[in-house]
């Protein structure tokens, strides 16, 4: 019943929970919290646990993120510290996550145990997200299937919440990535709760009006954190807004589709406005994309794909970027963008003496890989092809120093998680390719083809993992069925 806008429980139904529930509530009944809390420290356990017995957690920092947080902490700006002490502003790494983990910094280090506790939150949140998203989903599967919805089925669609929540804390992807200073965990958990938010909108059977503009609202804000964390969800966000008016062809959708874009819109023009006050050009990205293109695309990358010795194990063996790098290195020594640049033997220090800004450096950086792709486009083709399976292969890196039993077991992880995938997907085929699950689609569609183009590995994924994990649950859910069934 409803008492002042507020919905209070049926005295008979609040401790009676073996009572049907409709097929899309979204009650949680106390056993449905229990099993929610387990998910939760299940997965604080795995990953409290990694961090602990990892003796390198949080210490490498190859994105700068940890200097850049630091600098932040001790001046206000989002920049580096440079060697005399003065801090310079930056574009180099997206904003949000610096900013976030500058809470944590203390008389100029960040704190490893301040850190660790920020990504277990972000683990927990996740956790959560994964739990309630498969636990809907599921009773969209079961509802399509039979019109009662019984307390032995709500039981199973939380179980399959657990399942899922489990899958993602021993997920070896996330698990390696929450012990660094880098974006994954932070990335992963504003996809999932999107996912979250986005399959809770479209479960909206009434169609109220304060629904078009609230969930859309929560949607746009996480999408524009997304961006913030890293500019790739920009394509996401688009193809979403862009999904909403195509469900929604009436004024409904119009009007969600606005909400979501002008909020997405706020933060892009605030992080374009900042970059063009502080350097003149209306960065709406970083100024480290022209890197990640050339690292994708360059000589020395190519010839390792075109030659016959490395052309059968170029989804699995990594590349030797030493060459690259050397020739990187002393780019302002001659002109990247010739082919005979790439050609030559580069000896010696570099010299920086021709350095520029950081964003013509990052321009150079674009120009380079873009005259590389025209001189080559069949193998750039080839190459979009290897960065793809790259980016989806359960097959990590076959390089020296890792344990050839590490790769096997990682290796037989995610071959049998995209086999239940697999298995969802064909049994499930009516349904899991609806609207409701458009963001885990989108999702999976926004990555392979970003890093199609740009430099891509398993890290990669990790934003998407969680979703997959939630499809391939449902592989039991329709063993169930069927065997119910019989």
């Amino acid at each position: 019943m409803r008492l002042a806008g507020v919905w209070i429980a049926d005295p008979a139904t609040r401790f009676n929970f073996l009572r049907p529930v409709t097929p899309e509530s979204s009650l949680l009944t106390r056993p449905s919290i229990g099993l929610l809390m387990l998910a939760i420290g299940l997965t604080v356990i795995m990953r409290g646990v990694t961090m602990w017995m990892l003796p390198t957690s949080f210490q490498a920092d190859p994105d700068a993120y940890r200097a850049i947080s630091v600098t932040i902490a001790e001046s206000g700006v989002f920049g580096l510290t440079g060697a005399a002490g003065d801090p310079k502003p930056t574009a180099f790494r997206p904003p949000l996550y610096p900013w976030m983990i500058s809470f944590v910094v203390f008389d100029g280090n960040l704190s490893r145990l301040g850190l660790g506790c920020f990504h277990l939150v972000l683990a927990s949140l996740t956790s959560c997200c994964v739990f309630l998203v498969t636990r809907r989903l599921a009773r969209q599967i079961d509802h399509a299937d039979q019109d009662r919805w019984n307390d032995n089925r709500a039981w199973w669609g939380d179980r399959l919440g657990v399942i899922a929540a489990i899958l993602v804390a021993v997920d070896p992807i996330l698990l390696r990535q929450s012990t660094e200073v880098m974006t994954e965990t932070l990335a992963t958990t504003l996809t999932t709760a999107v996912i979250w938010l986005w399959c809770r909108w479209e479960a909206d059977e009434n169609h109220q009006t304060i629904n078009s503009i609230v969930s859309p609202a929560g949607l746009g804000v996480l999408l524009a954190l997304a961006y913030l964390c890293r500019p790739t969800f920009l394509v996401w966000a688009i193809l979403l807004i862009a999904a909403t008016v195509f469900k929604n062809r009436n004024r409904r959708g119009i009007v969600s589709a606005f909400v979501m874009g002008a909020i997405v819109t706020i933060a892009v023009i605030g992080w374009t406005t900042r970059n063009d006050r502080r350097f003149g050009h209306p960065i709406w990205a970083t100024t480290h994309g022209g890197y990640t293109l050339l690292l994708a695309n360059n000589d020395s990358f190519y010839r390792y794909l075109t030659d016959d010795s490395s052309r059968r194990t170029s989804f699995w063996q990594a590349w030797n970027a030493d060459e690259f790098l050397n020739a990187y290195q002393h780019r302002y020594e001659g002109d990247p963008r010739s082919a005979t640049f790439w050609k030559q033997e580069w000896t010696g220090q570099p010299s920086y003496a021709g350095a520029t800004s950081e964003y013509d450096d990052d321009r150079l950086c674009y120009e380079a890989a873009v005259a590389t792709i025209k001189r080559q486009p069949a193998v750039f083709v080839w190459s979009a092809v290897v960065r793809v399976a790259r980016l989806w292969s359960p097959f990590p890196h076959d390089v020296s120093d890792r344990s050839k039993l590490i790769t096997v077991a990682v290796a037989c992880f995610y071959i049998a998680i995209y086999a239940a995938a697999s298995t969802t997907m064909i049994r499930q085929r009516r349904i899991v390719f609806g609207s409701r699950w458009w963001a885990i689609w989108l999702l999976a569609f926004t990555l392979s083809g970003v890093h199609a183009v740009y430099w891509s590995n398993l890290r990669m994924r990790a934003p998407v993992v969680p979703a997959i994990a939630v499809v391939a649950v449902f592989c039991f859910k329709a063993g169930h069925r069927r065997a119910r069934n019989r």
